[in-house]
């Protein structure tokens, strides 16, 4: 029996979180009864009562785990890696990214400039070995390469986030959504990340939403706001008071699984989305989408598939006339969007999949 560990953020009930483990175990089942699969949360309290020497392989899994507030490279999960190979374990970094980088140094990463970091000699040299000693290595995004590269790691591609294995159920080729007239629909996903964003004032972003959802009901457009997340919910029906046609919109406060979000995505025009996976969601039912920018790693995310144009960051002043032109660079360039969209699903898919091709080289 070949026995895996699975790390990632899980157990809170957060759809993304919860979706990328989901993701890795459908991979995962089709290696047969040889193999067994376990998983556990990164923090120390869970993570204290495994046995490492139990496991043949551990996996970082995906989400934003390399790093942790006030740590965009994380000493914890470092240490903790590189204690596996010293037991001689096998280790996998499974599309895992880093998050909690300033806007400042987000600037200057996109500009190919040095970033600070506060990263000890013996921290880096760790981290360098856990890259290089994987029998895998992906990360989210171009910008978690970038600042990996800065620390001198050079074993690593990008791999994507493992949403990119979401598929839909409902139909074999995903997209029905319309830009006819009476159809057309918003997907709008809100919520809270208690104020750690990118200007640190969501109450300014929703009021902002709120002016550019106004204008968008206008223009004929229906919306429908939902949640990834139980403690989103708050934040969504304060949002939905704030409008001022109701009848135009609905508020979902459902907690969807990821296939019924696809299905339901697949039919909107468009989404706007706060939530990363939000992003991911739409991607994978192929409609289009604007991605707001609330930190790092949705930056890292739209880098990943060349859609910077689509992406407001969460401190920009005027979020509700962007969100008004982005509608019709959507509009124009629609079909042109589907595509580039799903090639880039195609491939990252391939990228993603490739340790379950090989075994987990186990």
């Amino acid at each position: 029996m070949k026995k895996v560990l699975y790390i990632g953020w899980i157990g809170y009930k957060n759809l993304g979180d919860e979706l990328m483990y989901e993701l890795f175990r459908e991979q995962f089942q089709a290696l047969g009864n040889s193999y067994h699969l376990d998983s556990v949360n990164i923090e120390h309290k869970y993570l204290k009562n495994v046995s490492v020497q139990d496991y043949e392989l551990i996996v970082l899994g995906g989400g934003s785990i390399l790093s942790g507030k006030g740590y965009p490279l994380h000493p914890y999960i470092i240490n903790y890696l590189n204690r596996c190979l010293l037991l001689k374990k096998k280790v996998m970094i499974w599309g895992s990214g880093i998050d909690w980088i300033p806007k400042s140094s987000l600037e200057l990463l996109e500009k190919n400039k040095e970033i600070p970091l506060f990263i000890s000699d013996e921290e880096r040299k760790k981290l360098q070995r856990v890259f290089e000693e994987s029998v895998w290595s992906g990360v989210r995004g171009p910008l978690t390469l970038k600042l990996l590269d800065q620390v001198g790691v050079k074993t690593s591609k990008v791999s994507g986030d493992p949403g990119f294995l979401l598929t839909p159920l409902s139909s074999k080729t995903p997209g029905k959504n319309s830009l006819s007239g009476k159809n057309r629909t918003i997907g709008v996903n809100w919520g809270t990340s208690f104020n750690n964003i990118y200007g640190e004032n969501e109450e300014r972003v929703e009021d902002e939403l709120v002016k550019a959802l106004n204008e968008l009901i206008k223009k004929g457009y229906q919306i429908h706001l939902y949640t990834v997340w139980s403690l989103d919910l708050p934040a969504i029906r304060r949002l939905y008071s704030k409008l001022s046609d109701p009848n135009k919109v609905f508020l979902d406060e459902k907690l969807y699984n990821h296939q019924e979000l696809l299905s339901l995505m697949e039919n909107f025009t468009f989404t706007i989305n706060f939530k990363l996976h939000a992003n991911y969601l739409s991607l994978a039912a192929n409609t289009p989408f604007i991605a707001l920018g609330y930190r790092f790693k949705v930056f890292d995310f739209v880098k990943s598939i060349d859609f910077d144009s689509f992406i407001i960051s969460t401190d920009y002043p005027e979020i509700s006339n962007q969100i008004l032109k982005m509608e019709q660079e959507i509009l124009e360039y629609y079909y042109p969007i589907k595509e580039k969209m799903k090639s880039y699903v195609q491939q990252y898919r391939k990228t993603i999949k490739e340790p379950f091709e090989h075994g987990l080289f186990i």
